[in-house]
């Protein structure tokens, strides 16, 4: 069989974009478990990365504990947020916001988790409204304690 060189060409790009994809799934999966790994320690309960990055549960009511990048193991609990994690290059924090917002089920917190890149720093953001929900006076506020002792 002979091939035109533009065939091969194209073959050849649609090979390394497939790879590029791959990779990039991979990142992002293995981001969503170490946040996952994180969420646990910090709080103690079961999570891990939702099956498909919860891209299978969007269209469906039945399955909200499924959507976000992480779920909960434990079906006696409820997690009250909404995770999206992210870890790119460079940042779409707006894009990235919408769909947090939009893909959210009722009653939780949408959150985008995020990853700066070429460091080891993560963020979190939400809305202002939500994080004042969230956040209690104790963890903003504390007594002076004016005693020189």
């Amino acid at each position: 069989m002979v091939f035109k060189k533009a065939e091969v060409k194209d073959e050849s790009k649609k090979e390394l974009y497939s790879k590029r994809g791959k990779r990039a799934k991979r990142k992002g999966a293995s981001y969503e478990r170490l946040i996952a790994d994180l969420f646990q320690k910090a709080f103690g309960v079961e999570l891990k990365r939702t099956p498909q990055s919860g891209g299978f549960a969007k269209k469906s009511t039945l399955a909200d504990d499924y959507r976000g990048d992480i779920t909960i193991v434990n079906d006696r609990l409820k997690m009250k947020l909404h995770i999206e994690c992210k870890n790119h290059k460079t940042w779409n924090l707006k894009k990235w916001l919408i769909q947090a917002n939009s893909d959210c089920p009722k009653g939780r917190t949408p959150i985008v988790v995020f990853h700066e890149f070429n460091t080891s720093r993560d963020y979190v953001t939400l809305s202002l409204e939500d994080f004042l929900k969230l956040v209690p006076k104790d963890k903003v506020f504390e007594k002076r304690n004016f005693n020189n002792d």
